[in-house]
């Protein structure tokens, strides 16, 4: 028997997270809604790792990891998208990926301006 985990539902459900679900809003963990205290992911109240016996076993390292690599990347650069952001979507295998509506069978892409921070402090 086939059991399909809604993942992306389950963290953006506005049953559960509020009317703004699909908004980032960090300070929400701050009083985790009671709905979501019945979801048994293993970090955040999200399913994004799963949860239970079939968790992963690398959540731990992958949070660390995105966290090292954000504070790098935001410190030292500036970020801009390069496209309209009418012209992006989202295409859903394993994970989600970006794509570009006006390109829609090319392969996952996501334009972006890059210039580096001027740290006048430094």
């Amino acid at each position: 028997q086939t059991v399909v985990v809604p993942i992306l539902a389950m963290n953006r459900a506005k049953w559960i997270w509020g009317e703004d679900a699909a908004e980032f809003r960090p300070e929400r963990w701050a009083s985790v809604p009671e709905a979501a205290m019945a979801i048994p992911g293993i970090w955040g109240n999200m399913l994004s790792f799963l949860g239970g016996p079939r968790a992963c076993i690398g959540y731990k390292f992958s949070l660390v990891e995105t966290k090292a690599l954000l504070f790098t990347l935001i410190r030292s650069f500036e970020f801009e998208l390069a496209v309209p952001v009418e012209d992006l979507t989202k295409r859903s295998t394993i994970v989600q990926r970006p794509v570009l509506k006006s390109d829609p069978e090319g392969h996952s892409q996501l334009p972006l301006l890059i210039k580096p921070v001027s740290q006048s402090w430094m």
